[in-house]
């Protein structure tokens, strides 16, 4: 399958899927050794439902899946993250 088919896939499913089913799909890629990182180029806050905050979403967040290599390149540490482009700063 395409990326351009999976991505019309993944778009008309996105709205059904619940937050478990979401924390079970993250989980897979975790056991792979892959973490999300969504960039934002939104300065504005919103608070994060475990506590702190991070960047509101917008229509230009960009995500990337990375490995630990790839998060230690970038200064960042293995998991998640939420970062403002702006300031690059982890959320």
């Amino acid at each position: 399958m395409l990326a351009q088919e999976m991505g019309v896939i993944l778009t008309k499913h996105a709205g059904l899927m619940t937050a478990k089913r979401w924390v079970e799909f993250i989980e897979q890629l975790e056991r792979k050794g892959l973490y999300v990182v969504i960039e934002s180029d939104t300065n504005g806050r919103v608070m994060s439902p475990f506590g702190g905050l991070m960047p509101m979403p917008c229509k230009t967040d960009s995500f990337n899946l990375l490995n630990a290599e790839e998060l230690e390149a970038r200064g960042l540490s293995v998991g998640h993250h939420v970062l403002a482009k702006c300031s690059l700063k982890p959320s």
